[in-house]
Formats: structure tokens, C-alpha cells, sequence
């Protein structure tokens, strides 16, 4: 699937990064990684479309800030939240934003692409 959207994973743990770099670039997406909320921020602004895949808890910023800071900016990116480990009040918040989806870690394929697609369609309603 060739999408015109680039997805951006801001995940702290490398290893995460990797593996959903390799599995969204195997299934034909434009992907971007960022170790952290403010690397994301600081990277280039590209000119497409974009999903966000977001860990909750990173050390600095985290990716609920992220959101929250996005937004404040008038940025509607659509916001796949990911975690392993929360707490009540984060999974609330997270679920209760106006995110796609959250993905609990270890995560399946399928529901990283279920996620995806819903985030994608969300993208394609607001430029038609």
C-alpha cells in the first residue's frame, strides 16, 4: 500500500522504532523516526500529509504532551497513542483525546494496520 502520508514514530526506545520502521516500510509507507518528542519537533516540517504513532510515557516530553502541543498549534495530525506500560490517568487521557487508536504493547501487525488505515481515512476526509 502506497500511501501520500508519511508516518512519523516517536518512540524512546530504539528497538521499537526499528521494528515499526522496517514493518510500515514492508507494507509500503513513507516512515520517519524520532527518539523523541522534541527530536520530532525539531526535524523538518515535510510538506505531506502525516500520522503520528506516539509512545505515551518518553523521558522530556511526552507523547501526550506532544499531542496536546500540536493541537494548541491547530495541527490536526491523527494520533496513534502506544504504550507497555501506563498509568490510569494517561490510558484516560490518551483514549479520551482525539486520537485513532491505542495500542497496548507487544501490539499485532494487523492492529497497527487497522489503526493506520482508520488514520489514513480520517486524512483522506479532510482534503475531500
Amino acid at each position: 500500500m502506497l500511501s501520500p502520508a508519511i508516518i512519523e514514530v516517536v518512540d524512546d526506545n530504539a528497538d521499537i522504532r526499528r521494528m515499526l520502521a522496517l514493518v510500515l516500510k514492508s507494507h509500503g509507507f513513507n516512515v520517519r523516526t524520532h527518539e523523541s518528542a522534541e527530536a520530532f519537533l525539531n526535524a523538518e516540517n515535510p510538506q505531506m500529509q502525516r500520522l503520528l504513532i506516539l509512545d505515551v510515557r518518553m523521558p522530556g516530553m511526552t507523547g501526550l504532551e506532544l499531542h496536546t502541543r500540536l493541537q494548541n498549534q491547530g495541527h490536526q495530525v491523527p494520533v496513534i497513542f502506544m504504550s507497555g506500560e501506563c498509568q490510569p490517568h494517561e490510558t484516560t487521557a490518551a483514549q479520551s483525546s482525539a486520537s485513532v487508536d491505542f495500542l497496548w504493547k507487544p501490539f499485532s501487525t494487523q492492529q497497527l494496520l487497522q489503526a493506520i488505515e482508520r488514520g489514513l481515512q480520517l486524512l483522506s476526509s479532510e482534503t475531500t
